[in-house]
């Protein structure tokens, strides 16, 4: 036997009792496999959550209005439509709280007449949406079933009126002349000429409010179809709103009278 046949490398085996010869390869401690390990699946995990917001924004950024786009509507266009029904809807909301507390005929017929144009609004800008695979908001469903069950008679309730809008954005209120839950309950609390006046007043500045969605889509609208709904709308609310104004000055309200002097 010659020393070298003798010689143990004593960095990588030693010699055990028995005569057998046992591997010493270096170990990591069991906690520090573990913490490996664990920043491994968050790693992975974080990687996953960032593909996915990722994955998103494209989605939103791009595969959607390159979808609108295909389609020949904008964003604008179904931002429009849908604010137009929330409008709308709460218009035949107004227009169903006159029963049961107005007295005066013309202020009944004309609720009548404001309510069934604002439905048949409601229906026509549905329409538009589900052609196009869009959500219609919940607001308008209420506010069709609304009308559907009549505008001539008293609608049961609290005390605080129908609720057709009532899941409809408030738009903070006053914009776009949305009224708030708070403005409709305080109206719905009146009767006979109070509540004609809250009415028509109210009336009139939720036309003006909607005439700024309308116009806009007017001016910036894609679709064809929505730009004429809108333009639709625009004239519609111009021929309306000076019927509620004169109305409301014959019933002692502020308003617009026929005598060029006042």
């Amino acid at each position: 036997m010659t020393p070298q046949d003798s010689t143990t490398d004593s960095t990588t085996e030693t010699t055990a009792p028995s005569g057998e010869v046992l591997d010493q390869e270096p170990t990591a401690p069991a906690s520090a496999y573990g913490l490996g390990r664990r920043l491994r699946i968050m790693g992975a995990v974080l990687a996953g959550g960032l593909a996915v917001v990722l994955a998103l924004l494209l989605w939103l950024g791009v595969l959607v209005p390159a979808k609108q786009e295909a389609a020949g509507y904008s964003e604008a266009d179904s931002g429009y439509a849908a604010t137009a029904i929330e409008h709308n809807a709460q218009a035949v909301q107004l227009a169903a709280l006159a029963p049961g507390r107005s007295t005066d005929d013309d202020v009944l017929a004309l609720a009548v007449e404001v309510g069934e144009a604002s439905a048949a609004r409601v229906d026509e800008l549905a329409a538009w949406l589900e052609a196009r695979d869009i959500p219609v908001p919940a607001a308008g469903r209420e506010a069709l079933a609304l009308a559907e069950g009549g505008l001539t008679t008293e609608v049961p309730d609290d005390g605080s009126g129908p609720r057709a809008g009532a899941t409809a954005h408030s738009h903070e209120g006053g914009n776009h002349g949305m009224l708030t839950d708070e403005q409709i309950d305080a109206m719905a609390g009146l009767e006979g000429s109070e509540f004609d006046i809250a009415l028509l007043a109210a009336l009139v500045e939720h036309h003006y409010g909607g005439l700024q969605p309308a116009d806009k889509e007017i001016e910036g609208g894609m679709d064809a179809e929505a730009v004429a709904l809108a333009q639709s709308e625009a004239d519609a609310i111009r021929v309306e709103v000076e019927d509620v104004r004169d109305l409301l000055a014959d019933v002692g309200g502020p308003g617009q009278t026929n005598d060029e002097t006042s």
